[in-house]
């Protein structure tokens, strides 16, 4: 019944230890373990000194796959990895669909957080969670709301303002869309980030490091 970033560092501080690691595995093996913590659980399972549960996992978890099909290894082994700060600003720009939605000094559109600093803020580590798993931890004022009006219309986006007879929305095309309270049925914040899930599915594993390399370069000047 807590929140997802909370129940996320939940399973990562017990996952560190093998008792904590066998009460996952058990969540797993019983079925019982909830579809948003797969992408952590995996992580700590998957990357486990022990090979029994490496192995037991393994039958029944997955982390996520490139656009060649490949599995990323876990995020241990992940961050270990180096790429090519240069190539990846031209994934960001393009392939990866990152400035669609974010901004690096003048490049992109700011729908989502601005990067142009990233690297300062977050670990490596950190940033490969926000593109493999963008639910994990949504920051504060981009958070995803739907919009369902009494003509059946449905609008989803952050909101951007709210006002006595109305509410503005920025969908993820970065429109703006002005609805009159007096139309809307319903307002729901959700659970899910506005960043969609999978981007690493259009990419190479050498793409989606690279793009890392790059966002880690993003520091404060």
């Amino acid at each position: 019944n807590r929140s997802l970033p909370l129940r996320k560092t939940a399973c990562i501080s017990i996952g560190r230890q093998r008792q904590g690691q066998l009460f996952l595995l058990s969540l797993v093996l019983d079925e019982d373990l909830p579809q948003d913590l797969g992408f952590t659980v995996a992580n700590i399972l998957l990357a486990s000194s022990d090979e029994s549960i490496r192995t037991s996992a393994g039958q029944h978890l997955r982390l996520p796959q490139t656009v060649d099909q490949v599995a990323l290894p876990p995020l241990k082994e992940l961050v270990k990895l180096s790429g090519d700060a240069k190539r990846g600003a031209e994934v960001f720009r393009t392939t990866g669909t990152c400035a669609k939605c974010h901004q690096v000094g003048a490049i992109g559109k700011s729908v989502g957080p601005q990067l142009s600093e990233i690297g300062s803020k977050l670990s490596k580590e950190a940033i490969y969670v926000s593109i493999l798993d963008p639910s994990a931890g949504i920051s504060h004022g981009y958070e995803n709301y739907v919009v369902e009006l009494k003509d059946g219309r449905v609008f989803n986006g952050l909101m951007v303002n709210e006002l006595e007879g109305s509410i503005t929305l920025q969908t993820a095309e970065a429109i703006e869309v002005n609805v009159p309270k007096k139309e809307i049925e319903s307002v729901q914040q959700l659970p899910v980030s506005l960043m969609p899930a999978g981007i690493e599915r259009v990419l190479t594993r050498e793409q989606l490091i690279d793009v890392v390399e790059y966002m880690s370069t993003l520091t404060k000047r």
